[in-house]
């Protein structure tokens, strides 16, 4: 079913990064880890994973792309547009769901492949399901962080959830340097049963031929390639 789309609020979380807030015509149904899709001028359409849905509302985090990057016009389109302006979209839809169990769970991202786990975990919170579950949180810089506040009251409200964060350019002392990947060792991943990563196509794959290789079922393996 397409509708419309209005904007109600938009924040800037890191210099190109935006939090952004729209109104759909009816309430809103999904399952976690699904997206919903943008019809921009007519003929062209772009997905986004869903941050948080309440009622009518959803919540969306968006990259702003480089205007010399020509193919992400979309995303410019979407962050410039302005409170009230409206799009078209599709309902909520894809694979990548989480599984409801009690397994323990770890998930990793980078930059805004943290929309659809952050959106995963708070359902296994919400939930109430008896797994421990960990978050491993990569980018570049600190500047380029964003809700590190509300990662971190999630863990002071919540003792079966823990999570780090790396950097490939560690600036900061507290944080942990390189990538999630140097996480993934035999007795860190001994913890878990089920793994869900969100990043780009070459780190997703470096990061599954290392949970392989650690003997993990690839059925317990779950990702999305941005």
């Amino acid at each position: 079913m397409i509708q419309n789309f209005k904007l109600l609020e938009k924040n800037n979380l890191t210099e190109n990064v935006y939090e952004m807030l729209f109104q759909s015509e009816n309430k809103i149904v999904m399952k976690p880890g699904q997206f919903i899709t943008f019809l921009l001028d007519k003929i062209w359409w772009r997905a986004y994973s869903i941050l948080k849905i309440e009622w009518d509302k959803i919540l969306l985090i968006i990259k702003k792309r480089e205007k010399i990057e020509w193919w992400r016009w979309w995303s410019i389109l979407i962050c410039d547009l302005n409170i009230w302006e409206t799009l078209r979209w599709v309902w909520p839809a894809w694979h990548f769901l989480l599984a409801e169990n009690n397994k323990n769970k770890l998930f990793i991202w980078t930059g805004t492949g943290f929309v659809p786990l952050w959106n995963q975990i708070q359902w296994v919170l919400e939930l109430k399901q008896d797994a421990n579950i960990k978050l491993l949180f990569w980018v570049r810089e600190s500047k380029d962080l964003f809700y590190e506040k509300e990662i971190a009251k999630l863990k002071n409200d919540n003792k079966s959830f823990d999570y780090d964060i790396y950097l490939s350019k560690c600036d900061k002392e507290w944080y942990n340097k390189w990538y999630t990947t140097n996480y993934l060792t035999k007795d860190n991943c001994s913890q878990f049963e089920e793994f869900y990563i969100c990043w780009a196509p070459a780190m997703i794959e470096s990061s599954v031929k290392i949970l392989k290789d650690l003997w993990i079922d690839e059925t317990n393996i779950y990702f999305e390639k941005y």
